[in-house]
């Protein structure tokens, strides 16, 4: 029962590492087993149960984001297992389940990386967005989140009609995933495309030059170093207040017109030793 338990959390935080996770009565009673057999204490599950949906304000925090949340809740999970005389499980079996809810990961593409790549980033202001690219705006639109998180509205620059216009969209294609049962679980924001799946899972829209845009952006964020033991780096161009990179577009049934952004690792990435930014 205890180890029943156990693996239901576990797939609560591998959802956890992909997006945003749909809490289950299930993980609920998980949760008060432990708390019967004395592993677990009742504010450790509480913060546990409030950590796998609130994704907004972990990752706003400045110097750990996203990681802390994962971090957090697989420490709680650690702890559990040594009480109760188990062996948590191996990192790469934790990594096979993360990547259950990334639909864009490939186990045999030879990249070790999680599904959670960059996940935040600053576009900065829209007049400089307007100027730099000569980016006409549709439409009013509000100004948006000065950081942007997956489902959340960022500018994005693409060609109609022979010229470039500006535009807010959500960020991240929704994607349904299904469930152990095969149900249907609720859309997920695929917010990055793995620039070695463009000829795969993106290809229906990498192929197709109307579908491809810009994202502009001052800065972004990503995760240094292993699950459970993460670091938070950002990144920008040194000499550029504003810079993009190549994203896709398409218009959805859930969220609308959404963008998703290609993401990949150079070796031209130089980290600052003191303040353990990276900039280009």
């Amino acid at each position: 029962m205890s180890q029943t338990a156990l693996r239901t959390l576990e797939d609560a935080v591998a959802q956890a590492q992909a997006g945003e996770v749909e809490r289950t009565w299930g993980q609920r009673l998980a949760l008060k087993w432990l708390m019967h057999t004395g592993a677990a204490q009742s504010w450790q599950c509480g913060a546990f149960w409030d950590a796998l949906v609130d994704s907004n304000a972990w990752a706003c925090t400045a110097a750990s984001g996203q990681d802390h949340r994962i971090n957090t809740l697989m420490g709680m999970l650690d702890s559990w297992y040594l009480k109760m005389g188990l062996k948590p499980p191996a990192l790469k079996l934790r990594q096979r389940w993360a990547r259950r809810y990334a639909a864009d990961i490939d186990m045999e593409a030879g990249t070790s990386q999680l599904p959670c790549m960059c996940n935040r980033y600053q576009p900065g202001e829209r007049q400089r967005i307007e100027d730099h690219f000569s980016a006409r705006v549709l439409r009013a639109y509000n100004e948006g989140p000065a950081t942007v998180h997956p489902k959340e509205p960022g500018w994005v620059v693409r060609q109609r009609d022979g010229q470039m216009v500006l535009e807010q969209m959500t960020w991240g294609f929704p994607v349904v995933l299904r469930g152990k049962q095969g149900q249907p679980l609720k859309p997920r924001p695929v917010n990055n495309a793995r620039f070695d799946k463009l000829g795969a899972f993106w290809k229906r829209w990498a192929a197709q030059p109307e579908h491809r845009c810009l994202i502009p952006a001052s800065r972004y964020a990503e995760a240094v170093g292993t699950p459970g033991k993460m670091t938070e780096t950002w990144l920008w161009v040194r000499s550029e207040p504003v810079f993009a990179w190549a994203g896709l577009w398409r218009t959805s049934d859930e969220w609308g017109d959404c963008y998703t952004g290609v993401m990949t690792c150079g070796p031209a990435c130089k980290r600052d030793p003191v303040s353990g930014v990276i900039g280009v």
